[in-house]
Order: structure tokens, then C-alpha cells, then sequence
């Protein structure tokens, strides 16, 4: 069986692909040569074995529906059996006339691109066309064929999408792997972490300082609408605890970590200025992640969100696989009936709360880091042992992976309006340049 792990959204693929290799099965991550560079394996990875199955084409986002981007998928994606994939990937089997076995959505990817929105007013047409309005049509068509999807239902409460989108997948309450663990393991004493540009940074960091609290959310409003409040992260909550800890335990040398990252960066700076706590913040610039890996490992305590309960995220599985201590919110009760155990995490939803999480820890960090140990084995069993599981048993119920006459005549018919609109879009942008 040879398996084609599609896009590289989170990483997401390339730790899928490294689990399944690890269990003896031909996997190769191929992506678009347009991917972010911090979403590669090199920036995930301390050493460089992936070369061997690792294939990044010629094709973009922007350029997929052209005739000789098409016959490029074609032809490197022919010999697999096996597709897998996140982000685009529904739309990239589609295009080739074939069917995603397993999607493992990131999160937008299933509940916001398959539905088509209006461009807004202004927007430019050519762009509009090749980033949303095709892309939308496609990735619709090539999510009603997937077989299997994997994702937490908890996404559906916040973005109902499964009523909408009809498709013929079963749906799986779980997402794919998105850390892969062992590359965690006594990290310290990696001999390539000591080559890292933060190397340095990190190690004083620890040397000088007590605590080191480190929050790589993004900064995500703190008012948002109510329509983008999922998205608020408590950024504000984080840092109003972390200020009544300073000022109420001066002796402790305390550092709280942030990143640059965000749409509110600004408003965070400025609530940390009127708290007067700026000597106890260090901001950090967007790295990759076996460089913040390291800083996290080196960290007391890791940081979700505050505002929203997610039981799993980029943040939290980050944490859990290094056995660092997590403070974060989660609502047990969404979670009980489908998980027998859930992650040990210091659970804190208001400033009140943080404050007094950081108490307890400074009062006694062997037992918070002794329950912390047990973070790995839970992210184990239920981010990989499950979808690997799950993969695994599809490649036994392996059937045709063709589009249907149907299906292949509409897709067919928007590549021909796509192309007859991107020239009329074209040619009214020349006409419109040569007259201003």
C-alpha cells in the first residue's frame, strides 16, 4: 500500500506520515511549493531523514486549475494507492479525477471553504477566483466524496457545518496526530537542539529566572464580535493572572513568554503596559516549531486559552507531548461521555484562577510536573493510537477511488468557467490599469 499524505497545514501530515512509516507502511508527504515555510519538515524535525519521502510540486494554490498544473498532479500522484490529506487535499484529488480515502481538517478547511461567500466589494476579481470562489466549489465536491473524515465534533457546535455539507463519509470524533512524540523525548539531550538559533536564549532564560510561564496562542482579541468570539484565545485573563502573581510574589522571578502573533498583539502590549508588568514579559518573534518546542521544554508551565474550552489544539498537544504542566480552560463535562480519561491540566478560566494555579505550582512543582508525565501517554492513546487505527482499517475497505461520470462533469464544467472568467478578469484589469 502507498500512500500519498496530502498538504501540510499545522505539520499535520508530515507527523501523520511519520507515524505511519513507523509502523512499515510506504508514506511520502507531498506538498505545493506555496505552503508556508514554517508548516515544512524541516521546520518540524531535528534531523533530515525526511528527504527520502518528501516531494514538494511545482503547482500553487493560485495555479491548480491550469491545464499543466493539473497533468503535474496527475502524474506524481499516479503510483499511490492511498490518499490522505488536510487543508486542499479534497480539492487536489478532485482535480485529478479521484477520491480522498481519510480528510483530516485543520478546522476552516471543512467548515468554512466548501461554502461559497460573496466576494466583497473591492476585492480583486482574478484573486477572489483562484483563492475562494473555485477553490470553495472544489473542496465541496471533493469533501461529499471522502470516505472517512476525522475531526472532534466540538467543532460542529461552534461552526455547525455537517448539516450543510452532505457527504458520504463517516465521520470520526478525532483528529489525526499533530505532534509527533518521540521526537520529544529527553529533548535536552538531543545533540542538534544545541545547533538551534534560540538555543542560547532559552538556556539564560532558564538559568536566570524562577518561573518561566510560555504562551505560544495567538493573540486573538479580547472583545472580539459575537460572530469571531470563538476565536478569542484570553490572552487578557493570562495576563491580568499572571500580573496579580508578580505583584503578590515579588521574590519569585517570573517570565511570561509571548510570540508576535496574532491580530491583537497590540492591545496585549498595551494591557501589559497599563499593568506595568513589561519586565516580566519577553516577546518572541514567529519561529519554527522544533524552535519553540525547545523553549516550551524548557519552560515551568505551558498556556492554552481561556475564553473557549478545546479539549485538543495545536497548543495543548504541544504541551501534552512534552510533559510540560498545562494551564488552559477545558469544560469536562463536553468531553466525559466519549474520552474514559482526560489530560491532567491546571484548569483555569478567570484571572482569579490563574492567579492561584501559579500559587499552587510555586508552593509544590513536583506534583504538578509528576501529573504533567501522564500528558504524552493520554495525547498517545487518543491523537494517534486511534487515527492510525482508524487509517489503518481503511486501507482493508480500499475501493474505488474514481469520481463519478457525474461528478467529473461538473468539475469539468467550473475548470471551463474558471478559465473563461480569469481571462475576462484579466483583460478588464489591463483595460482598467491603461485608463488610470
Amino acid at each position: 500500500m502507498r500512500v500519498a499524505c496530502l498538504a501540510n497545514l499545522n505539520n499535520m501530515m508530515f507527523i501523520l506520515c511519520r507515524y505511519l512509516r513507523d509502523v512499515g507502511i510506504d508514506a511520502h508527504l507531498i506538498t505545493l511549493s506555496d505552503e508556508p515555510a514554517h508548516f515544512s519538515p524541516g521546520s518540524d524535525s531535528y534531523d533530515d531523514d525526511y528527504l527520502e519521502y518528501y516531494k514538494v510540486l511545482p503547482v500553487t494554490k493560485s495555479t491548480l486549475y491550469k491545464t499543466e498544473s493539473i497533468q503535474i498532479l496527475k502524474k506524481e500522484l499516479a503510483d499511490f494507492d492511498f490518499f490522505v490529506g488536510t487543508d486542499i487535499s479534497p480539492t487536489i484529488v478532485t482535480l485529478i479525477g479521484k477520491t480522498l480515502d481519510v480528510f483530516i481538517p485543520h478546522g476552516s478547511d471543512i467548515y468554512d471553504l466548501p461554502f461559497e461567500k460573496k466576494r466583497k466589494k473591492g476585492t480583486n476579481k482574478v484573486w477572489w477566483l483562484s483563492e475562494k470562489e473555485t477553490l470553495s466549489k472544489l473542496q465541496n465536491i471533493g469533501i461529499k466524496n471522502t470516505k472517512t473524515i476525522l475531526f472532534p465534533d466540538e467543532y460542529d457546535i461552534h461552526f455547525p457545518f455537517k448539516n450543510r455539507l452532505k457527504t458520504v463519509a463517516k465521520y470520526h470524533n478525532t483528529s489525526g496526530p499533530m505532534v509527533f512524540i518521540p521526537q520529544y523525548d529527553d529533548l535536552a539531550n538531543n545533540p542538534y537542539v544545541k545547533d538551534l538559533q534560540w538555543y542560547p536564549f532559552f538556556k539564560k532564560l532558564r538559568e536566570e529566572n524562577d518561573l518561566i510561564i510560555f504562551s505560544h496562542s495567538r493573540h486573538n482579541g479580547f472583545n472580539l464580535s459575537a460572530e469571531m468570539a470563538i476565536h478569542q484565545k484570553g490572552n487578557n485573563i493570562l495576563i491580568d493572572g499572571v500580573a496579580n502573581f508578580v505583584k503578590t510574589h515579588p521574590k519569585v522571578k517570573t517570565k511570561l513568554i509571548f510570540f508576535e502573533y496574532g491580530m491583537d498583539v497590540d492591545a496585549s502590549k498595551d494591557l501589559i503596559k497599563a499593568h506595568k508588568i513589561e519586565d516580566h514579559i519577553v516577546w518572541m518573534p514567529l519561529m519554527q516549531r522544533k524552535e519553540i518546542m525547545l523553549g516550551l521544554n524548557m519552560a515551568d508551565i505551558s498556556c492554552g486559552q481561556f475564553d473557549n474550552s478545546w479539549l485538543t489544539c495545536g497548543v495543548v498537544d504541544e504541551t501534552l507531548a512534552s510533559n510540560i504542566p498545562l494551564l488552559h480552560y477545558r469544560e469536562d463535562a463536553l468531553y466525559e461521555t466519549d474520552y474514559e480519561t482526560l489530560y491532567p491540566l491546571m484548569n483555569a478560566k478567570t484571572a482569579a484562577d490563574i492567579t492561584e494555579r501559579l500559587e499552587a505550582y510555586s508552593l509544590d512543582k513536583d506534583y504538578q510536573n509528576k501529573l504533567a508525565e501522564l500528558g504524552s501517554q493520554w495525547l498517545k492513546k487518543y491523537t494517534v493510537d486511534n487515527p492510525l487505527r482508524i487509517i489503518q482499517a481503511q486501507f482493508d475497505l480500499k475501493t474505488k477511488t474514481t469520481l463519478s461520470i457525474t461528478e467529473l462533469k461538473k468539475v469539468k464544467s467550473i475548470l471551463k468557467k474558471h478559465r473563461t472568467k480569469d481571462k475576462v478578469y484579466r483583460a478588464q484589469g489591463k483595460i482598467k490599469t491603461k485608463f488610470t
